[in-house]
């Protein structure tokens, strides 16, 4: 009896680690990156913002275009650096970063869902829809962040109420999708 209980559970957690990474299969190698918060949540959990970089959620949403599965952030320079999975450039930054450098992994649906909420209506996932707002590329004490708010914040680097936080990336390196 306590054998077939064990053989219960050893094929119970097979399946459930197969039908995970059929779910995250759709999604590139890496699975989904990216977990949402509100800002208040963010700033508990993470931090609070110690800089931020506006970017127009409509050129974002362009770059985005330009990926498949993956979206690489980093700030250099003051500058926002993004790139594609492979580290391809996304943007018309002229900074270089060396293959050393920590940049952070979401994935590009994830990052798509950030700008729907930014523009507080509900749109398809087409990276021809076009939102307002922007969002805001975020150093915090360990981690970096995206945050979609669809008013200005100016230069201040709190965030407005009803922002919507993009966390839990992955830094590359270690963990990089090629």
């Amino acid at each position: 009896m306590k054998k077939l209980k064990q053989l219960i559970t050893f094929f119970t957690i097979i399946l459930m680690i197969g039908s995970s990474t059929v779910s995250a299969q759709g999604e590139g190698k890496l699975g989904v990156v990216g977990k949402f918060f509100t800002s208040q949540e963010a700033d508990v959990l993470f931090g609070k913002v110690i800089s931020s970089i506006s970017i127009k959620a409509n050129d974002l949403r362009k770059t985005l275009a330009k990926t498949n599965h993956y979206v690489l952030f980093a700030i250099k320079n003051n500058r926002v650096i993004i790139r594609d999975e492979n580290r391809n450039r996304l943007s018309d930054e002229n900074e270089q970063l060396d293959k050393n450098e920590t940049m952070y992994i979401f994935s590009k649906s994830q990052v798509l869902k950030l700008l729907n909420s930014a523009n507080n209506t509900k749109i398809d996932d087409s990276v021809q829809s076009i939102t307002a707002g922007e969002v805001f590329v975020e150093i915090r004490l360990e981690v970096l962040t995206l945050t979609a708010t669809n008013t200005s914040r100016g230069n201040s680097v709190q965030a407005s109420a009803g922002a919507t936080t993009l966390e839990f990336a992955l830094p590359c390196p270690p963990i990089c999708p090629d």
